[in-house]
């Protein structure tokens, strides 16, 4: 019966595995199991270096491009420049792995993106062939029908494979210009598999009776110089492309994917960089670029052996990397024979050696025969890149050798069971004692009284032989009396049944030191009465000292053993409790250059310093003061009212003087306190206000001392205030409005353009004007998001000018903040060219000032060379009050010189405010720029202004700024019409 039983296991893990083997196509769980094995060979394999005779690169339009884009992904004028930029570098071949479908972008665009294509015919763009929605027997566009297939046999296999599997119904074509202007073009659709993979790509799709290829398999055949006319196709063998392009097709004539490691396996360089022209064109030459959006927003990501989220322009390289280099993976043809063979081997081989040798030797020689199995499935796979089925014959395997052993347990089980029952009486004793053993094991007779204590038990208790000889009662020697009872009443608990194991802690003082012991124990009964009572005895002294110190460590900070934040939070709460008096608070001291002093000296000499200082300030405050360490370098005093705080600091200080540690350290500190008489009320109100006022303190210098000043709270608030609603502000969209301030020409006050002024219109503070919001967003840096909104707002009002015939010019402020942050201000500025539209970008105008230019003058000039570049006007601000360099000054590309308005209100004082202006109107003439006075408030202003040659004015006495329907109205009158 014991030979039939390990037949009948072979057999039924043979037939399980091959029913798994023949329906893992059919059945998504069995399938999946084959996808597995397939994973943890890549893994195993480990990644691959791309092909290097024609080697790939990715252009990424990631999240670092979409954000300098405006958070938009490229439109076809950037793509236009982006394969301009690729194909001038000497890239081989440009694959755009993005559907330029028709209205996704303006005419222009489009014109754009097919004048670079054609420039440089070698670029490469997708459709789709989706398999959604109802059959289209619309004709495909030419350029399309051009990359079908004219040559392929076994049309009966791809009818197979189309059924059930995927069969496109219809085309996604590209916009018509741009498929006339590629060189060539494929399909870009593909079918996941049930875990979201791609393990297959679909390099021939056929719709309405034509084969098309993927973009892959055309990027590659253009790499190889292939001429797609010789391309030819035997479903479920292989496809060619001449002599010189060959990848092997699977049975449903897919082409299996080598994938070659996780996201940033290739090559690449960023879309943005690409535009910017940060890309050595050494990097270009002789590639085949493949761009395409990377973005996570995007959510062109899909599961791959080594990547979670591999990007799908990266699968796009890694199939084309596989054609160029003929690394696909391939199942061959004898591959079906040699995994039904395992199946039938494998489980005979299992038991086989299961009913003959040892357990240990049986279960070593099948994991040898699993390891060479997968062994030489991973050199075929390595060596050869063919992918064998594995999964069923290791599943067989484990079936049988499972089963068999079970069988074998059982068989030997019932062998043992008998011999077990005969020892458990002998051994009860010590089956018992080993129940509750962990260190000293005892064992009491309870009839009559004798105890067994081991000799740990004795060395635990600290007892002698002779002491042990008094039974049970040995237990209360060590212990105190109350102890002693509670001991005996634990014990007698458990003999009558009122606990289901006894269980006790001994705590008692030995050779000096406290000792706590635990005591378990079990009692056996007959008749419901306890006979025998054995069990153990554990030392537990270390984790009761540790669990003393955890609570220690708790509330006092571990390196000087002073109080730590919570426990001196909780002492100041209670002195805080009824009615505290006014000088209840803190003293907070913070060292000055603490970390500077750490990386001069080391953490061990930083480590002294506070452990003295700690030991200074115990020794001299601890008896009346709480001392507690909050912060890395931060110590505080708690006041409990009795205290002058400004006296007690001054002799705190005191404890600075002498130097520190064995170097001899010199150390400073800034203090600062905050009482119940300044007004907070909660511990983590005087703790905040104290905080803050040693950051004033410290900001002060080293050395300084401030009490909490409640005015100066207020001002934070204030600011935070501010900042809350500067913020909420711009997420709302509609509080920020343009004025419009006009300047004219002085010579017949025509109307050239205005300025654009910000104001917050807040829902319930009313009006706010910038002087009273603007410093606080330019030390945000919310300024940014404002100013971007107002650039953004400007456009879009000259948009709307225009259709009442308005030409003249919109100046926008920019701030040094947006100067300093270039690419975010460039990012901007290309957002504003968008938002224009059809309007002149010359007719907006950004205005900086002289200072703000001069902060850093030559990186202000490549940025406004730029701004220049794209278009805009610029102008000079408060020309004359800063410091210019006439050799920086020639370097900014500015339209403007803005006289300051300091000069025009002095002009009638003397003539020095006038010289100044004249050599301004001079220098503008010079460099032929036009000249502009800011601040005119009267006639007399205006034509000493005009006398002394300057062209243009702006002030009260043309208006003042004026909202959006006023500015319009004065725009559609005269005399304001140019």
């Amino acid at each position: 019966m014991r030979r039939a039983g390990f037949a009948l296991i072979a057999l039924a893990a043979a037939l399980l595995g091959a029913a798994v083997w023949a329906l893992r196509a059919d059945v998504s769980a069995f399938q999946q199991l084959d996808h597995w094995a397939l994973d943890a060979q890549t893994l195993w394999r480990g990644p691959l270096a791309p092909g290097t005779e024609l080697p790939l690169l990715l252009v990424r339009v990631d999240d670092a491009a979409l954000e300098s884009l405006g958070g938009r992904v490229p439109d076809r004028a950037e793509l236009a420049r982006a394969v301009q930029a690729l194909q001038d570098g000497g890239a081989r071949a440009v694959g755009l792995d993005i559907l330029l479908l028709p209205g996704g972008d303006s005419a222009d665009g489009d014109a754009a993106l097919a004048a670079a294509m054609k420039a440089g015919g070698r670029t490469l763009i997708p459709f789709a062939l989706p398999d959604d929605g109802a059959v289209s027997t619309e004709a495909a566009p030419e350029p399309v029908l051009a990359q079908a297939l004219l040559r392929y046999d076994g049309e009966d296999v791809l009818a197979q494979s189309e059924t059930g599997f995927y069969q496109p119904r219809r085309l996604l074509a590209p916009a018509p210009v741009l498929a006339a202007a590629a060189a060539g073009l494929g399909h870009v659709s593909v079918n996941r598999e049930t875990d979201g993979s791609l393990r297959h790509d679909l390099p021939l799709l056929r719709l309405n009776g034509e084969v098309y290829p993927s973009l892959a398999l055309r990027l590659a055949a253009f790499a190889r110089g292939a001429d797609w006319r010789e391309a030819r196709a035997s479903f479920g063998r292989e496809l060619s492309v001449g002599p010189t392009l060959r990848a092997p097709l699977d049975a449903l004539s897919r082409l299996n994917v080598n994938y070659y490691g996780e996201s940033g396996h290739f090559e690449s360089i960023g879309f943005a960089e690409l535009l910017a022209g940060k890309v050595d064109t050494s990097r270009l030459r002789g590639r085949v670029a493949v761009v395409g959006v990377s973005a996570l927003a995007a959510g062109d990501h899909f599961p791959s052996p080594f990547d979670g989220g591999l990007p799908g322009m990266e699968r796009v390289a890694t199939v084309t990397d596989n054609l160029l280099t003929g690394r696909s993976l391939v199942r061959p043809d004898w591959g079906g024979a040699a995994e039904l063979a395992a199946m039938v081997l494998l489980p005979l081989a299992a038991v086989l050696l299961l009913a003959r040798v040892s357990l240990g030797r049986a279960l070593g020689g099948l994991a040898l025969a699993a390891l060479l199995l997968l062994g030489l499935a991973q050199w075929a796979f390595e060596a050869h890149h063919l992918v064998l089925s594995i999964a069923p014959p290791l599943l067989t395997l484990a079936l049988a050798t499972l089963a068999a052993s079970a069988w074998r347990a059982n068989v030997e089980q019932a062998q043992r069971r008998e011999a077990a029952r005969q020892l458990a009486a002998s051994e009860q004793r010590y089956a018992l004692a080993a129940q509750g053993a962990n260190d000293g094991l005892w064992d009491w007779d309870i009839g009559t009284g004798q105890v067994y204590y081991s000799p740990r038990w004795l060395a635990l208790m600290g007892l002698s032989g002779a002491e042990a000889g008094q039974g049970i009662a040995a237990w209360t020697l060590p212990l105190d009396p109350a102890a002693a009872q509670a001991f005996n009443a634990e014990v007698q608990a458990h003999l009558d049944g009122r606990s289901l194991q006894f269980h006790h802690v001994l705590h008692f003082t030995q050779g000096g030191q406290e000792r706590w012991l635990l005591a378990r124990g079990l009692a056996t009964r007959e008749a419901g009465k306890p006979v025998r009572m054995a069990g153990s005895l554990t030392d537990i002294s270390e984790s009761q000292r540790l669990q003393r110190q955890i609570s220690f460590d708790a509330l006092h900070d571990r390196l000087t053993g002073l109080a730590n934040r919570v426990l001196f939070r909780e002492q100041l709460t209670q002195l805080l409790t009824g009615v505290p008096a006014p000088g209840t608070g803190l003293l907070l001291l913070g060292l000055d250059g603490f970390r500077a002093l750490n990386e001069a000296h080391g953490p061990v000499a930083g480590d002294s310093v506070l452990t003295e200082l700690a030991s200074r300030l115990k020794a001299a405050f601890g008896s009346r003061h709480l001392v507690a360490r909050l912060g890395p370098d931060q110590f505080a005093l708690l006041l409990a009212g009795g205290d002058v705080a400004a006296d007690l600091a001054k002799q705190v200080q005191a404890q600075l003087e002498a130097p520190f540690g064995e170097h001899r350290l010199s150390v400073t500190a800034s203090m600062a306190w905050a009482q119940r008489r300044h007004g907070p009320a909660s511990a983590d109100e005087l703790l905040a206000a104290a905080e803050g006022a040693l950051a004033r303190a410290k900001s002060m210098g080293p050395g300084h001392t401030h009490e909490f000043d409640p005015a100066e709270q207020l001002v934070e608030q204030s600011r935070r205030w501010l900042r809350d609603a500067i913020d909420a502000a711009l997420a709302a969209g509609d509080q920020f409005e343009l004025h419009y301030q006009p300047f004219v020409r002085l010579s017949d006050r025509a109307l050239l353009g205005f300025e654009a002024l910000i104001r917050w219109r807040h829902p319930t503070k009313g009006l706010i004007m910038p002087g009273d919001f603007i410093p606080v967003a330019e030390a945000s840096g919310q300024i940014c998001a404002i100013g971007r909104w107002g650039l953004l707002e400007a456009a879009a009002q000259l948009r709307r000018w225009q259709a009442l015939g308005f030409t003249g010019e919109v100046a926008v402020n920019l701030s040094g903040v947006q100067l300093e942050r270039d690419i975010e201000l460039l990012a901007d500025a290309r957002a504003t060219l968008a938002a224009l539209g059809n309007v002149p970008t010359h007719r907006l105008k950004l205005e900086v000032t002289e200072s703000m230019a001069m902060a850093n003058p030559q990186r202000s000039a490549e940025v406004l060379q730029e701004l220049a570049r794209m278009g805009f006007k610029l102008s000079i601000d408060d020309f004359g009050t800063g410091y210019s360099s006439l050799a920086y000054l020639h370097r900014f590309p500015f339209d403007t010189l803005k006289v300051d308005r300091s000069f025009v209100i002095r002009l009638a004082a003397g003539r020095e405010a006038q010289e100044i202006v004249r050599t301004i109107v001079g220098l503008g003439a010079a460099l032929g720029k036009q000249t502009l006075a800011e601040g005119v408030e009267d006639e007399h202003q205006a034509a000493l202004l005009e006398k002394l040659g300057v062209q243009v004015g702006q002030g009260w006495l043309f208006a003042k700024a004026m909202p959006e329907a006023q500015a319009t109205e004065a725009i559609t009158s005269l005399p304001w019409r140019r």
